[in-house]
């Protein structure tokens, strides 16, 4: 059955989903996307900040893993240096690798979510496998690509804030 890739939480950034907010809810198992989720597309390291935050999760009893579309070795990168796993070339929206790592890790759907910043992969994916589904406003959208991938994911974004009766903010 097709579902509406409507995430269950929509935040501006990684640094708005609090541990205990994962804790609440079961989750044990955090899937994240890298680019422009943890940090832009020309980051070379994780900084500070996303150490203290991957750290914060970590005591928390998640195990955070970056599970990334990307290609080469900047997931790998990434994951040396905050000392978590990955996968690489996740296939998202896909969802085969994201039941065989389920699988692997010995976690139910129920106890994870997956964090991204697009709609179409990140949501899609956690939401054709049954988990919960947390998107942020891309880091960067800079590139015009990205900035039209982000007007067409709107109506999802809008439906959320609709759902759940969430007032717009006035900057």
């Amino acid at each position: 059955m097709f579902k509406l890739p409507i995430p269950d939480i929509l935040l501006t950034n990684i640094y708005e989903l609090k541990p205990d907010m994962l804790v609440a809810r079961g989750v044990s198992l955090l899937l994240m996307d890298l680019d422009n989720t943890l940090d832009t597309y020309h980051a070379q390291g994780p900084g500070v900040s996303l150490r203290n935050w991957i750290d914060a999760l970590k005591r928390a009893g998640i195990e955070p893993f970056i599970y990334s579309n990307s290609h080469g070795d900047r997931a790998m990168r990434f994951a040396d240096a905050l000392g978590i796993d990955y996968v690489n070339k996740a296939k998202k929206p896909k969802t085969k690798r994201l039941f065989a790592l389920l699988r692997e890790k010995n976690v139910r759907p129920a106890n994870a979510a997956i964090i991204g910043d697009q709609i179409y992969t990140d949501v899609l994916c956690g939401s054709c496998a049954g988990i919960l589904t947390i998107a942020i406003r891309p880091l960067d959208l800079s590139n015009p690509f990205h900035y039209l991938r982000y007007g067409a994911e709107m109506p999802f974004r809008l439906a959320y804030k609709r759902k759940n009766n969430v007032k717009e903010k006035k900057d």
